[in-house]
């Protein structure tokens, strides 16, 4: 009985997800109009200031205090990736959409 192996020579399937446009190593700035605004929360009780989350910031939004702990030092500049939440080994830091404040209606005086 002959075995017929085909596998090796079909091309691998390839995705038919739209890729980006991106130069290799390079990296998507979104206009201001596109840009997400994202809030960062420590909480402090489960936070052993170990740096961590600093240390894996991209864009330097969390720094440590004279004592160890992260201090959020440019919000505006966080890109929502979750590097620090993702490596926190206490689960201490967050990262979600900032919510835009709901309208309040006026009161009449």
């Amino acid at each position: 009985m002959k075995h017929d192996d085909t596998s090796s020579s079909q091309k691998p399937r390839q995705s038919k997800a739209p890729k980006p446009d991106l130069p290799v190593g390079g990296s998507f700035v979104p206009s201001d109009d596109e840009k997400k605004a994202y809030d960062i929360d420590i909480f402090r009780a489960w936070c052993k200031s170990c740096g961590i989350c600093a240390a894996f910031c991209p864009k330097h939004c969390l720094q440590l205090d004279d004592e160890g702990s992260p201090t959020i030092s440019a919000a505006d500049e966080c890109t929502g990736c979750g590097w620090c939440e993702l490596h926190c080994p206490d689960f201490a830091i967050s990262v979600h959409p900032r919510r835009k404040p709901q309208n309040t209606p006026e009161t009449a005086d």
